[in-house]
């Protein structure tokens, strides 16, 4: 966990940005595992925090919000004509994630000519739009506003023995 958190503070330091498909489940998984450890965040890491993130997911819907069908990673790079063999593989889903987001910005100036700051300005504006109108449109489920990372309370571990799990 360490060695991963001081290369993703390095590569936001840089202000390169990060590219994570569904970032605030990745991201917020990410953060609280650090904490979970006693670790420092990536967000405490960076100088500027968890900026700049690009997230393929945002980009398409916000590029495409019309377009039928889901989003999930395998059947968004299938649309844009991305092989992914290996869906779930951690290395195989960076690299695909990596490619849409070059390919979205190539599909659509508008987004694939905004800066890095902008990007990510952008991202959390079109994330919030969104989950309002996916509310509006089928109320009720739960769609978390906050990107590019969700608010999260890391309890303590409790340590227990075999077959002492507790309901609380």
């Amino acid at each position: 966990m360490e060695e991963l958190a001081t290369l993703l503070a390095h590569h936001l330091t840089a202000k390169e940005p990060l590219v994570a498909w569904h970032a605030p489940f990745v991201l917020t998984t990410i953060e609280a595992e650090l904490r979970r450890h006693g670790l420092a965040t990536v967000s405490d890491r960076a100088p500027h925090g968890l900026v700049p993130i690009c997230d393929p997911l945002v980009l398409d819907r916000h590029a495409d919000p019309f377009r039928s069908g889901g989003r999930a990673l395998e059947t968004v790079a299938e649309w844009y004509g991305i092989p992914h063999d290996s869906a779930g593989d951690a290395s195989s889903d960076a690299e695909t994630a990596l490619v849409l987001a070059r390919i979205i910005g190539s599909c659509f100036p508008p987004v694939g000519r905004l800066s890095r700051p902008a990007l990510h300005r952008e991202q959390v504006s079109w994330h919030e739009t969104y989950v309002r109108d996916a509310e509006a449109w089928r109320p009720g489920r739960h769609r978390d506003p906050h990107w590019p990372l969700s608010p999260v309370e890391v309890l303590p571990w409790t340590d227990h023995g075999p077959g002492q799990l507790s309901a609380s």
